[in-house]
């Protein structure tokens, strides 16, 4: 699943590499700062930060105001005192921005260009952007009523792979649980499978299919069960481990592919060509995990690390939901667009969706969530009002669009505020909102906002099991 960051910043989300030209080009290596005023009239910040290695320019944009750190651009290139940047693949074709060089190399003015022309004037500065991220699970005036041992929080940074960086911080955390040391594991090791996988659906399915980089939980634990696991420290996926996971040009490029053989394929293509293809495209962005490592001293294969240093069953979850559209207690393909491999989803009633997180939580099972993030801002997660959520209030908000499967997370805690209400203390691997970190989700949220979520079968309450039908697990 593909989190609503993504098209909440489309407008203004992007980074820069630059391939200089023999032009007067030793002004523009350093920070940038300007003011942009966007159609619906906000006013945001735009950081431009430049560096040069010998020839060659690279740099990223920032938007403080829109929880942006780094990003993508096509090319940006000066001749003479003119600087232009190529934002076509981010933001459509005919995306630019122009500057000039005032003299005394203290202003860059020009303008952006999307459909209409908005003035757009940089200056030197020292500002530097740090997205706020809540790095300890303890809030102020809150009192934590459980919370179970876990990993670091994650980044996914600007990438739409919220749904591998929870789950494998659910798998993680899994691992603690049956007595294995800590370790991080890779979140982008399991991207590249589903990537591929949902590749070559589209094309069976002829283009009829949504194709981006969201996906679900279990797309994570499909390519664990099949690969394994890797150490974040062995493989992260960057071609360029200084740099930021940046998906843009790569999904973009995909997308283009994948059209062209739906459109012009018929009676040329085959599953090798068109599997090669795509990832020659993927491998540009990311790099091929090994067959191979060493990890304490050992060598391993990625099925054998799994094994010995994770020790989960993939088939030991399952993903619980609960509407009315569908028979209770027993499963059915959930109907939303990430859902593109038809995964099954236990349905219960509201009151035993609750019962199990709960005693998921108490019992020392984390609990991985996928659902709608409105109403997250500045950590935590919460409605406009006070509601008292019913079964039929919920079915209504799936059925008309208000609560939609916009982002994954990790829950690994419950809470209370001063007045005794639950809270439950989630890891989000998203920054948007100044909710990088833990984020502590209120109990009317949860039951509202919610899509489904993923526990061990273990860990269902002995009465939620009861009442399943033969054979459901």
């Amino acid at each position: 699943m593909k989190a609503k960051i993504l098209a909440i910043l489309s407008l203004v989300f992007f980074g820069l590499s630059v391939n200089a030209q023999n032009n007067d080009t030793k002004r523009l290596p350093g920070s940038w700062l300007g003011v942009l005023t966007l159609p619906d009239g906000q006013v945001i910040r735009m950081v431009m930060n430049y560096k040069m290695d010998k020839d060659k320019f690279s740099g990223s944009f920032d938007v403080p105001e829109q929880f942006v750190k780094n990003g993508y651009i096509d090319s940006v290139w000066v001749e003479k005192d003119s600087v232009f940047a190529d934002f076509g693949t981010k933001f459509g074709k005919g995306t630019m921005y122009k500057g000039v060089f005032l003299p005394g190399d203290s202003v860059i003015e020009g303008k952006w260009i999307q459909g209409a022309v908005f003035p757009l004037n940089f200056r030197p500065t020292t500002y530097v952007y740090t997205p706020k991220s809540n790095l300890n699970p303890k809030f102020g005036g809150y009192k934590i009523l459980k919370l179970i041992e876990s990993t670091p929080t994650k980044d996914q940074q600007n990438t739409g792979t919220c749904w591998s960086f929870a789950t494998t911080s659910f798998i993680e955390t899994e691992a603690i649980r049956l007595g294995k040391k800590p370790v991080v594991l890779s979140p982008m090791f399991f991207v590249v499978p589903a990537l591929m996988d949902k590749s070559e659906r589209y094309i069976r399915m002829q283009g009829n299919l949504l194709f981006n980089e969201g996906d679900l939980t279990f797309s994570a634990l499909k390519a664990y069960k099949k690969f394994g696991a890797i150490p974040e420290a062995v493989y992260s996926g960057k071609t360029d481990p200084s740099s930021t996971h940046d998906h843009t040009k790569m999904e973009n490029t995909l997308l283009a592919r994948l059209k062209d053989y739906v459109e012009n394929g018929r009676g040329r293509i085959s599953p090798d060509e068109y599997k090669k293809s795509i990832a020659d495209i993927i491998y540009k962005t990311m790099t091929k995990a090994p067959d191979t490592f060493n990890y304490n001293g050992k060598k391993y294969t990625p099925k054998l690390f799994a094994k010995e240093n994770v020790g989960i069953d993939p088939d030991d979850y399952v993903e619980v939901t609960s509407y009315t559209h569908h028979p209770f207690y027993s499963k059915f393909v959930l109907e939303m667009p990430s859902n593109w491999d038809h995964k099954l989803y236990l349905n219960v009633p509201l009151n035993d969706l609750i019962a199990i997180i709960d005693h998921a939580l108490f019992n020392n099972y984390s609990v991985c969530w996928d659902g709608d993030i409105q109403g997250l801002n500045n950590g935590f997660c919460k409605l406009g009002k006070k509601e008292n959520i019913t079964q039929q209030s919920r079915q209504a908000a799936f059925d008309n669009y208000t609560t939609q499967d916009d982002h994954n997370m990790h829950i690994v805690g419950i809470a209370a505020d001063q007045d005794d209400g639950r809270y439950y203390i989630v890891k989000n691997s998203a920054a948007y909102a100044n909710c990088g970190g833990y984020v502590y989700m209120s109990k009317d949220y949860l039951l509202l906002r919610t899509i489904s979520v993923l526990v061990n079968k273990g860990a269902l309450p002995g009465e939620v099991t009861k009442k399943l039908k033969a054979g459901v697990l």
